[in-house]
């Protein structure tokens, strides 16, 4: 007999939550009430000032709505630009909103060399949170950092430094935009989103029982893993349980690139798989495997501290671009013992010379036999037909 009443008296509570002004922020001033007070926010058209992050220390189940332009002005330092925190939150982007890093005043084609470049956003989620919806313009450094969290997905996204490839003296002037840095997260999945930057789409570090899927990467380095950023600690160079499906990379270094720090203490690589990916445009290898990787670069000596167990690639196409003389379809270079229980089909990348496979040759894939240079019409009609699906799958996201 009561139940109308308490309908009526939470809908009134929760109207006039909705039109409390503490919980509409147009001020930088009015964010710490908002996050305090509020948990249905709506940022519009908020200019962050320089040296200041946008802390959104989120209450229980909070909803927070981006409109309008949210700038961030200049000044050389570290960063972030925006951290987020919270359980069960929602960070969403109205129509037509954008966050604007305004990278392109911070890039000097340094990258961490440089001048100090914030990083953009910094999230610490949990218990089914989800982020949808953004649209982020110009990352100043690496765009997303996706730290401790569980139960986190991010959902139509569009990442756009292509300003970055702008030239400079020769050189492109964005640098290190990574797009997304995983590090510590568990069950997460990032799908339908657009990244267009001059650094790794994606770079997974640390976590397990994550899904990438219907991703388009275009002009970085490629959907990457690269483990072994801990000297102490082997819980931190982990990463299990990890499947990329249904993707497209273009115009960049690499299109699948696995690689293991060679200094860094012990760790392990297990249970990975990479399927219907399709490459075009690529610079360097298709895909490289490397566990030699020190201070940013191969030094040609695999180590064994973090072995890669059930590396699964299907169905994995494309070409490599003819400017670069020592491209190759694929290269692997693992310490003695460190790779096993590779499993790989469908393994067909034009372009550049044959591959190379040091100490490990994955099963349904000879090195020895492969040729980088044309297509036969039987690959021709599976490339074809691999463009269809995700033509078909991801064509409202993906084109501008």
């Amino acid at each position: 007999m009561f139940k109308p009443f308490l309908i009526v008296f939470i809908f009134a509570l929760t109207s006039a939550q909705n039109a409390d002004p503490r919980c509409k922020v147009t001020k930088f001033s009015q964010v710490a009430s908002a996050v305090g007070n509020c948990t249905n926010i709506v940022i519009n058209n908020l200019v962050v000032p320089a040296g200041k992050t946008l802390e959104l220390y989120l209450k229980h189940g909070t909803t927070l709505t981006f409109e309008g332009i949210t700038s961030f002005e200049h000044i050389p330092w570290s960063g972030p630009l925006i951290r987020v925190k919270g359980k069960r939150v929602t960070i969403q982007g109205a129509p037509g909103s954008l966050l604007n890093g305004q990278g392109q005043l911070y890039w000097d084609h340094t990258g961490d060399k440089g001048l100090k470049k914030p990083q953009f956003m910094k999230i610490e989620v949990s218990e089914d949170s989800v982020f949808r919806n953004l649209n982020i313009l110009n990352c100043p450094h690496h765009c997303i950092y996706i730290g401790t969290s569980d139960r986190l997905t991010i959902t139509g996204w569009v990442i756009d430094n292509s300003y970055g490839d702008h030239v400079d003296n020769d050189y492109a002037i964005g640098k290190n935009t990574d797009g997304f840095d995983v590090s510590g997260a568990t069950n997460l999945i990032i799908e339908n989103t657009k990244v267009v930057n001059q650094d790794d789409c994606i770079a997974l570090r640390h976590g397990a029982n994550i899904l990438i899927r219907n991703m388009y990467c275009a002009g970085g380095h490629g959907i990457s893993i690269s483990v072994g950023f801990s000297y102490t600690t082997f819980i931190e160079n982990t990463l299990y349980n990890v499947t990329v499906q249904d993707s497209v990379v273009v115009r960049s270094a690499n299109g699948i690139h696995v690689k293991t720090h060679a200094d860094a203490f012990k760790g392990e690589i297990k249970n990975i798989t990479y399927q219907n990916i399709h490459c075009s445009g690529l610079q360097r290898y298709g895909i490289t495997i490397q566990q030699d990787y020190v201070n940013g670069s191969s030094s040609g000596k695999a180590n064994t501290n973090i072995p890669i167990h059930n590396l699964n690639l299907i169905n994995i196409t494309g070409n490599i671009l003819e400017t670069n003389h020592t491209s190759m379809p694929v290269y692997i270079n693992c310490g003695k013992g460190s790779c096993d229980g590779w499993s790989w089909s469908g393994i067909h990348i034009s372009g550049g010379k044959k591959s190379i496979c040091n100490n490990y040759e994955p099963e349904g894939y000879s090195c020895l036999a492969s040729s980088g240079i044309g297509l036969t019409f039987n690959n021709f009609l599976l490339k074809i037909q691999f463009l269809i699906i995700v033509f078909i799958g991801v064509n409202s996201i993906f084109l501008p």
